[in-house]
């Protein structure tokens, strides 16, 4: 039995194959403008070295935000629920994962099984990205590589006021004008950056085994400065950046199997951008799908959600998730002029906001 993963993110896309519960090839580049090609790239150099063609392979499920455009994948799952079931594999223990990913960061809570118990995502700022980093890196002029080793030779971490992408920018260029050395511009970054982390974890709660996934978990001024502010020291798996690829391949090998278990989770949409909280949360084992939500909420922050091979869920459009505070006024507010809202509409109880 050969199965396959494939994670196209936003700024890396991944591969694992496995064969017969092992991992046999793995493989890290760059994503494209073309998802399709860069998701035939991808799986072409995961494969080669190991005699293997696509016609090998029995089973292939995609994830990551160009998970839809996989022409070779059977089924697409979201990375949330990949990272869970990848670090299961890793590390059993393991209750709670910072996922940093190229443009966004998430907090997830999963159960021992690799189940997602709930998560919250901040999606709308890119400070505290890997494309944020990127950025950082090219305005210090340093190797992206190379930021992470830099940050801990800091003797005097520099506070930064924000850490959106802008400004964070506009001050970094500002203190290396002053000769503010590079190490300790980067180790401020990273302690404003931490203290984001943390607020979103504790919006899962953070339990005593935990975990950071993608890209920026190879950073390692980053993650001691997250172990730093967390008070934990978290267990990384060998490579943090093919996780969710890792899960998408063990999903692939039980499905083929037949032996698919799933469990409903709570999932939080939203972000705190400094006015306040604004979150809103869809109870999917609550959730029936019956898409009321949708034509009544006059922002049209609601959409139906279809994955394969799962019912359809609400979920909040990808349109909306970065500006929530903005669309939605919040339900106080929203019910008082709208009879018909969100929260009206569903029978079960499936939707709450924090505003």
């Amino acid at each position: 039995m050969i199965v396959a993963g494939i994670d196209i993110g936003s700024r890396a896309a991944k591969a694992v194959i496995m064969k017969d519960s092992a991992v046999i090839a793995a493989t890290i580049g760059d994503t494209g403008p073309e998802s399709v090609k860069t998701s035939y790239m991808t799986i072409n150099s995961a494969m080669e070295g190991t005699g293997l063609s696509l016609d090998d392979i029995d089973y292939v499920v995609a994830t990551g935000y160009g998970r839809v455009l996989v022409p070779f994948a059977r089924e697409n799952i979201s990375e949330i629920s990949c990272h869970a079931r990848g670090i299961n594999w890793y590390y059993p223990s393991v209750r709670t994962i910072l996922d940093m990913g190229g443009q966004d960061c998430k907090a997830i809570r999963c159960d021992a099984e690799g189940h997602i118990a709930d998560f919250v995502m901040n999606d709308k700022c890119a400070g505290g990205t890997g494309r944020f980093l990127e950025m950082i890196a090219d305005v210090l002029g340093t190797q992206l590589s190379e930021i992470g080793d830099l940050a801990l030779q800091s003797k005097n971490a520099i506070p930064f006021n924000t850490i959106c992408a802008v400004f964070a920018k506009t001050e970094a260029i500002a203190y290396l004008r002053q000769g503010v050395t590079r190490s300790d511009i980067l180790a401020g970054l990273n302690e404003a950056i931490a203290t984001r982390c943390l607020n979103l974890l504790k919006k899962v709660s953070i339990e005593k085994e935990f975990t950071i996934t993608g890209g920026i978990a190879k950073n390692r001024g980053m993650v001691a400065k997250i172990a730093e502010r967390v008070g934990l020291e978290p267990l990384l798996a060998e490579d943090p950046q093919i996780i969710g690829a890792l899960g998408a391949a063990l999903f692939a090998q039980e499905r083929y199997l037949g032996k698919e278990t799933r469990k409903e989770a709570k999932i939080q949409y939203g972000y705190n951008d400094g006015t306040g909280d604004y979150f809103i949360t869809i109870d999917l084992g609550k959730c029936d799908g019956c898409g009321k939500c949708v034509s009544a909420c006059p922002a049209s922050v609601f959409e139906v959600v279809h994955e394969d091979g799962r019912e359809p869920k609400a979920g909040v459009a990808e349109t909306a998730r970065k500006r929530l505070s903005i669309l939605c006024p919040g339900y106080r507010l929203c019910s008082s002029n709208h009879e018909i809202n969100c929260r009206s509409v569903c029978q079960h109880g499936a939707i709450s906001l924090t505003w």
